[in-house]
């Protein structure tokens, strides 16, 4: 019997347990989703409130185009081409000309020319840390912004109009509910995905046809099924059976207590196969004098099991059948809902 030796790997995707498993998880991803939404708000929250505060000035400023400009509209500058001039060169120099004790850098990062609704009035903002440094610059940028405007030859004139304001402290940017909904969205998105490789790396058997379909070994079923005995009986024979499994030696002991009162012929001797190296284990194996019912567990890897199955292969003891013990009986059922097999009639009658 080699077919143990199959790869999972190889095994195509089975649709319907991956949905009904995945769905058992979405309470874990709900979970992370709320989980993702507070660590980023609480990072938002932080990053945006530790922040530099800042400081904002303003005037407006009023453009007399050429005559020209009232019949074709092109000839108007908007509020892109404002912002995108209003951080080169040609205006930050009559900035610094206006007022040389300026910092380039400073009055490149702190200024900026928008329009906010006519495109004859340009608002000047001056956004720093420093509120008189706010003042200084806007001061600078009406005489900077008026040199250049004026040298363009769509503008005839500029002027400024209601004055400069105070600076005003700006409130700190805090996106609460953007922070929210990106944090969930994390969350989800980061949970779904590590249930779903989970899912798909997962070899444990979590059905008891996966049984006879991986290792084509007969599989008795479940060990909570009403009517195991009987179909040991059928399988195993009616002269009892040697339980053998790699579980540890509590589970094991549960296992075989479970058999016995599910009425089973279990023989008192069982096979530990945990570890194939102990001795005296291949004359235990050699000398079985009755059928070897193997028992498997939803809970564990099947690493352990496929060499155990290798060992009793190696002195020709196979398994007659398999059992399938701390089984999730709630799954199973719904697995098998609207399925014609011997297992959905069976995943009906667990105790």
């Amino acid at each position: 019997m080699k077919l143990w030796e199959m790869r999972y790997g190889d095994e195509p995707v089975n649709g319907r347990l991956f949905l009904l498993r995945f769905i058992k998880k979405i309470p874990l991803i709900i979970g992370c989703a709320f989980i993702g939404a507070a660590l980023v708000c609480a990072c938002h929250l932080f990053y945006r409130l530790s922040s530099q505060y800042m400081f904002q000035s303003e005037t407006d400023v009023y453009l007399e185009y050429i005559p020209e400009a009232g019949s074709n509209e092109l000839i108007y500058f908007n509020k892109y081409t404002w912002e995108q001039m209003s951080k080169d060169s040609a205006i930050i120099d009559e900035i610094l000309k206006a007022d040389p004790t300026l910092d380039e850098k400073t009055v490149r990062e702190s200024f900026l020319a928008t329009l906010k609704s006519d495109v004859k009035v340009l608002t000047l903002q001056v956004t720093n840390p420093d509120p008189e440094m706010c003042e200084k610059i806007l001061a600078a940028g009406v005489t900077g912004i008026s040199a250049f405007a004026e040298s363009l030859p769509e503008i005839l004139s500029v002027r400024e109009i209601g004055g400069a304001s105070e600076p005003v402290l700006l409130p700190p940017d805090v996106r609460t509910v953007r922070a929210i909904i990106l944090g969930a969205v994390i969350g989800i998105f980061v949970s779904a995905l590590f249930v779903w490789v989970w899912i798909v790396s997962d070899d444990r058997i979590i059905l008891p046809e996966t049984i006879e379909k991986r290792y084509h070994i007969p599989s008795a079923g479940c060990i909570t099924a009403k009517n195991l005995s009987e179909t040991l009986e059928d399988l195993a024979g009616e002269d009892g059976f040697i339980a053998a499994s790699t579980l540890p030696s509590n589970k094991f002991n549960e296992a075989i207590d479970s058999l016995l009162a599910a009425g089973t012929r279990v023989e008192g001797k069982t096979i530990d196969l945990s570890d194939t190296e102990k001795p005296g284990l291949v004359a235990e194996v050699k000398n079985a004098d009755h059928p070897i019912v193997y028992i498997f567990s939803s809970k564990n890897h099947t690493g352990g099991d496929e060499r155990a199955l290798s060992f009793l292969s190696k002195y020709g003891k196979e398994p007659m059948c398999a059992v399938l013990t701390e089984t999730d009986d709630a799954l199973i059922r719904a697995y098998y809902i609207g399925k014609d097999s011997r297992f959905a009639e069976e995943s009906k009658k667990t105790k």
